[in-house]
């Protein structure tokens, strides 16, 4: 998960930074000095886990979560236990009373895992004929002959359809399991083609439309078996 902290003290911010290096599944991509900084750095990046205090100078960590018209996981860290309430009326992960401990801290970014891993599927449903996709704060409704084949980066997915390209949150190993078997197969570690959408295989790549998609060796007995 991609993280960033936010603390006006730098031995609270060193502190931090060193409990997040100590988690595999944490990438710290900024470590800032106060609300404004955060900020933006939460405009122009994705952001999966802000890490704030709360009392900062110039924008408080609870008012840095209320401007965000679309806010990560948070987790709050403050000196001040009277501040609780309103960290979980922001719908914080979790609050943290400093001092706090690496377990603690742990704790809470396990929660924060946890809660990830449950909604990365939510609004996503595959039914018969057709897939809904939350992307751009809109939910798509996108029928299976629409796509044309499916792009891997990272954790998310680009679907490339007739109408352009969607990209959302969610693996292609979960789509790989769950999308139709004859009308999609997965022909490389970064691609699932759509197989009606096919027109050619030309070395070891399949042409779809105007666009050559590679096809990995591994999956190429597969591809030419089910696809020609």
């Amino acid at each position: 998960m991609k993280c960033i902290i936010a603390d006006d003290e730098q031995l609270a911010r060193n502190l931090i930074e060193s409990y997040v290096a100590k988690i595999p599944f944490l990438e710290l991509v900024a470590s800032c000095k106060n609300g404004i900084e955060a900020n933006k750095i939460l405009m122009s990046e994705e952001i999966d886990l802000l890490i704030t205090d709360i009392q900062m100078p110039e924008l408080l960590g609870t008012d840095l979560v209320k401007a965000l018209k679309n806010p990560p996981m948070v987790i709050f860290t403050t000196a001040y236990e009277e501040y609780a309430l309103e960290g979980f009326e922001l719908s914080a992960v979790d609050y943290l009373l400093k001092p706090f401990s690496f377990e603690r801290f742990l704790t809470a970014v396990n929660k924060a895992k946890d809660f990830k891993g449950e909604n990365v599927y939510k609004d996503l449903s595959v039914k018969k004929d057709f897939i809904t996709i939350k992307a751009d704060h809109k939910l798509y409704r996108v029928t299976f002959s629409e796509i044309r084949f499916i792009e891997g980066q990272r954790e998310y997915v680009s679907f490339h359809t007739n109408e352009g390209r969607i990209t959302a949150l969610m693996s292609l190993k979960y789509l790989e399991e769950n999308l139709p078997v004859d009308s999609f197969i997965r022909c490389h570690k970064s691609y699932i083609a759509n197989k009606n959408k096919v027109v050619a295989l030309e070395d070891n790549s399949l042409k779809i439309g105007d666009k050559l998609i590679p096809i990995g060796q591994s999956y190429k007995e597969k591809v030419i078996a089910e696809v020609f």
